[in-house]
Parts: C-alpha cells; sequence; structure tokens
C-alpha cells in the first residue's frame, strides 16, 4: 500500500513505493514499463556520445533529450490525447484531458528512494518551473473549492494542467528514478512535493546526469555533468 512520510517541513508527502507503482501510475495513462523504457533508451543515447570528441555536456543533454523524446513516442503512440508541450519553450508531453504534464530533469542522490529526506533537482530552475509549481501548489488547494478548467481557461492547453517531473539520478551502478509531483521552488530550488511514485532502478555504469539545455535561461555556474566513476 502507499504509505504517507513526513517531510523535514510541515507538508507531508505522499510515497508511493515501487511494488505500488504501476498501479498508480496506470491512474495518469502512465506505466512502470515505459518509464524504465524512457530512461534506458535515454542513458543508452547516452552512452555512444560520451566519447572525447564530443562536448563535455553533451551525454548531460543526449539522456535528457531521449528519454524525454522516448516518453513521447510512448505516450503518442498509445492515442490517449496525449500531445507534446513546448509553450515557453518548456519541454513537455502533456494530456489535456488528464490535466497532466511530465517534464524530465536531473536528482540529488534521494531520487527513487524514501531517505532522510525528500530529493531535489540538482540545478536551479528559473521563472517558468515557479509558476507550474506555484500551479501545482494552487491546484492541489483549489481541486474541491472551485472550476479548475475556468481556472486555467486562459492559458496554453499543456500549461493548463499540473506538471510531474521525472526525476533521475545516476550513481556508480544504476540509474534511480520517481515521478513525483512538486509543490514548492523556494529561491529556484525544487525540493518539496505532495506525491513521490518511486520505480525500481535500472543497473547502469558510468552514467551522468540528465540535463537540460538552457532550462528557463538559467546558469547556476555548476558542472553541468555529474559523472561517476
Amino acid at each position: 500500500m502507499s504509505q504517507f512520510h513526513e517531510q523535514s517541513s510541515a507538508r507531508p508527502s505522499k510515497i508511493v513505493q515501487p511494488e505500488d507503482a504501476d498501479a498508480r501510475l496506470a491512474e495518469m495513462g502512465l506505466s512502470v514499463a515505459k518509464i524504465r523504457d524512457s530512461v534506458t533508451t535515454g542513458d543508452d543515447a547516452r552512452g555512444r556520445v560520451s566519447l572525447r570528441f564530443y562536448p563535455r555536456n553533451f551525454p548531460g543533454i543526449t539522456m535528457w533529450a531521449e528519454t524525454l523524446a522516448a516518453l513521447r513516442r510512448e505516450l503518442l503512440k498509445a492515442r490517449q490525447g496525449w500531445r507534446i508541450g513546448q509553450t515557453g519553450n518548456y519541454e513537455t508531453v502533456y494530456s489535456q484531458v488528464r490535466r497532466l504534464a511530465f517534464a524530465v530533469a536531473a536528482g540529488d542522490r534521494f531520487t527513487g528512494i524514501d531517505g532522510d529526506r525528500p530529493p531535489r533537482l540538482t540545478r536551479k530552475r528559473g521563472p517558468k518551473t515557479k509558476e507550474r509549481v506555484d500551479r501545482n501548489a494552487k491546484y492541489q488547494q483549489l481541486a474541491f473549492e472551485i472550476d479548475l478548467p475556468v481556472l486555467a481557461s486562459e492559458l496554453p492547453p499543456d500549461e493548463a494542467c499540473s506538471t510531474w517531473f521525472l526525476v533521475v539520478h545516476a550513481d556508480e551502478d544504476h540509474i534511480r528514478m520517481e515521478v513525483s509531483l512538486p509543490v514548492d521552488a523556494k529561491d529556484g530550488i525544487v525540493g518539496e512535493w505532495v506525491e513521490r511514485i518511486l520505480i525500481d532502478p535500472i543497473p547502469t555504469s558510468g552514467a551522468v546526469a540528465p540535463i537540460e539545455p538552457g532550462e528557463d535561461d538559467d546558469d547556476d555556474g555548476e558542472p553541468m555533468v555529474t559523472r561517476t566513476a
């Protein structure tokens, strides 16, 4: 069963354990297999460009792009109303009917586990992410009070929805992942979630963190690629 885990902040986070992930993802038109296959596709593509001839940041960019592209292909192939979202250069796959959007981002070492604290995205985010995260929080607060389609009536379809993140973290042996709904982005740091769906990791070696090029035009001065041993 899904369990509740108290975060260090006052807001509780619902954590869906890996054995329950498929059932919860099915409610959103997703599956564990689609998520893991998308991440594997991204990692395979990353491996093909992890050579000294390429720019240092290219493997991370490639992993992000190919993971998102694979997830888009999987969902659009299902013919259930999924579309590619790119409003404001913010890359997602979304469903206007389900009022859901999914983006891909790199998380820290607490990604994919029920650890001492919730994970945080590894890069400081900009105004577009904050808009979406703030909208997530508003939807959570107002879901039972007003008609959400009215609230979202002036937004583009790929923004008139809750935005979930496929959060990915690579260590020396595995890629860990979760599908989670952020509700706070203090000072550009996304690290508070209303729900986290944990997914069993996939084995890998020499992986890098997925890097979204130019996301929100951010530049936090940190290395764009995190390499494992």
